[in-house]
């Protein structure tokens, strides 16, 4: 089979990069210190609710990228190798802000969040600050760690000696010392440990979503029990993560040369494992709803009503179409499934019904009446994490391969 060869950072023809990459940053310096300021001086449930909710969003989409790739790979699925290394650094871009953004909202913004910090009722040994924030800060570190190693057994049998005299300085600086770690290691092995330690990634990934979606969800409302909660929040996060994968996967092309390992195989295949995670996500809120409903508990139906009913109806019923409607809708026909500008809409509608998803788990057991976006620091609370995401990949298209290459060459040689 012929050799692939994979070039490494953004053509330098591509001046929009440089044009992107200064207005996000401006963009996230603008809005964080904007809706920092304005917690500072006007603090409230609202908003440290809202916060909380684009918090939990980001970070369980984008911890769903290395997840994304164990699976894939414990499957032996090889149409998603391409996406590997996206998904990879997806991940880890949100790594400084997942850390940053939890010890920001355990320290101002616990008052405001959880009943239990101010309430002098009795609770059990889990109510406690303290074990908060050191179950939490444990299982976060311990994923973004994993993946970290993941990431770095995976890309080394790429690196070469001709890499570490190309590009900046930093890029020089950065694979002679990869190129260090290689030489005590042995190549087979290394190809060999991305799918040993892949099942432990999975793991590590459930541990961390299961503490997020008991404290910043479930455990914001009194006396709140459901058993299916944080595969309900991982399922969301599966969903939305592997559509953008579609999405991120466009803008890589638009800045990297590996448009021709993303052909319609890649997107066909992604749209069907859309379809069956739609259906999981579907049939997972049914049990978390049928429970609670049939049961007519009033601390587990009480939550989900105030939902789907009164003020925040509207943005339920949104949600229903936009995370089941729509897709289902559109996965009928093949030429949706097979068409990238189509099913980077359909990721879109995806990515916005989990959004709500969200704002809907954390929102309605803070404050009776809100809407989303109701003011500037709720925007820019948004803009902030959106942005800042997407500066930390943007910069890191341009320091590794965005395809592995070993991966690949494994693919075509098995084929």
């Amino acid at each position: 089979m012929n050799a692939i060869s994979i070039s490494i950072g953004v053509d330098q023809a591509k001046r929009s990069y440089n044009g992107l990459l200064i207005v996000l940053g401006l963009v996230f310096i603008f809005s964080t210190v904007w809706f920092v300021h304005s917690l500072g001086n006007d603090p409230g449930k609202s908003l440290w609710g809202f916060l909380t909710a684009n918090y939990i969003y980001f970070l369980g989409v984008t911890m769903f990228g290395s997840v994304f790739v164990a699976i894939l790979r414990i499957c032996g699925a090889g149409w998603s190798r391409p996406y590997y290394r996206l998904a990879e650094l997806t991940t880890l871009s949100f790594f400084p802000f997942a850390i940053t953004g939890f010890l920001y909202i355990y320290n101002s913004g616990s008052e405001y969040l959880f009943y239990w910090v101010t309430d002098d009722g009795h609770h059990s040994p889990f109510l406690n600050e303290s074990f908060l924030l050191y179950r939490n800060l444990f299982a976060l570190l311990l994923f973004y760690i994993l993946t970290l190693i993941y990431f770095i057994a995976g890309l080394l049998p790429d690196i070469s000696e001709q890499d570490a005299t190309q590009g900046s300085t930093l890029r020089q600086k950065l694979y002679r010392w990869l190129l260090s770690i290689k030489q005590n290691k042995n190549e087979d092995s290394l190809k060999r440990n991305v799918y040993f330690y892949s099942p432990v990634i999975i793991l590590s990934a459930a541990l961390a979503m299961t503490f997020i979606a008991w404290d910043f969800g479930m455990m914001l409302v009194p006396h709140y029990h459901s058993s299916v909660y944080p595969m309900y929040y991982m399922i969301g996060n599966m969903l939305a993560g592997t559509a953008s994968m579609i999405i991120l996967a466009m803008l890589m092309k638009r800045f990297v040369p590996v448009a021709n390992y993303f052909t319609t195989r890649q997107v066909h295949f992604i749209a069907v494992l859309m379809t069956a995670l739609t259906l999981f996500w579907l049939y997972l809120f049914w049990a978390q709803f049928f429970v609670s409903w049939f049961g007519n508990l009033p601390h587990e139906y009480g939550v989900i009503s105030l939902q789907m009913y009164g003020h925040y109806a509207p943005l339920f019923w949104t949600m229903m179409v936009c995370n089941v409607g729509i897709p289902i809708a559109c996965y009928i026909f093949i030429s949706v499934k097979q068409t990238w500008w189509a099913m980077a809409l359909v990721a879109v509608v995806i990515n916005i019904g989990i959004w709500l998803n969200r704002y809907l788990l954390v929102i309605p057991g803070l404050v009776d009446n809100h809407w989303p976006f109701s003011s500037f620091t709720e925007v820019c609370m948004t803009l902030s994490l959106f942005s800042g995401l997407f500066v930390v990949l943007l910069f890191l298209f341009n320091l590794f391969p965005m395809v592995s290459n070993w991966e690949l060459q494994a693919w075509e040689d098995e084929r």
